[in-house]
């Protein structure tokens, strides 16, 4: 996971300045619970309009990176903070009013990878910061937004072995 001291001074500047010539921009990748294949890719601002998504009945905007298309729909991303005491968590907001990603997390049905990727808008092929190794731990959605918190497998936390001695488990022991 990517720490904020390396941003380059163009992002900070893009963070921090009410006036900058690019604007930092967040990629988000939903991929299927391997962790293999991209099921959605979306970003919270756009570029350009992406032409092999436009329709004569809609047209789709959003960011070109390293050669993948990421649809522009709004969202309020809250980062992990860096904490030594837990595993790191986030959050999503999705305002998913186009009704574009609620038929995919519908479709799931274990937590699928996350990957959040943060770029320049003059520079989306230049990764500032990615958060890798991230899972939807918890959806909900209702007609206006999306929201999953997002969170890292502690394996410190998991029990060891993964059943415990009880009765219902071990019926011979006891």
């Amino acid at each position: 996971m990517s720490r904020l001291t390396t941003l380059s001074p163009n992002a900070i500047r893009a963070m921090f300045s009410t006036e900058s010539q690019s604007a930092l921009i967040t990629l988000l990748t939903i991929y299927d619970t391997n962790g293999t294949t991209p099921l959605v890719r979306l970003a919270d601002n756009f570029t350009k309009r992406i032409e092999s998504l436009t329709t004569n009945e809609e047209v789709i905007y959003g960011v070109t990176s390293n050669n993948s298309d990421y649809i522009f729909v709004p969202m309020e991303i809250t980062l992990p903070a860096e904490q030594d005491s837990a595993a790191p968590k986030c959050s999503i907001v999705i305002r998913d009013v186009t009704r574009y990603f609620t038929s995919t997390i519908r479709s799931l049905y274990d937590a699928p990878k996350i990957r959040l990727d943060l770029v320049l808008s003059s520079s989306p092929d230049v990764i500032e910061a990615s958060f890798t190794n991230f899972y939807i731990s918890n959806i909900s959605y209702n007609a206006d937004a999306v929201t999953a918190e997002l969170s890292m497998i502690d394996f410190a936390v998991e029990p060891f072995p993964c059943y415990s001695f009880t009765p219902n488990y071990f019926p011979g022991m006891f």
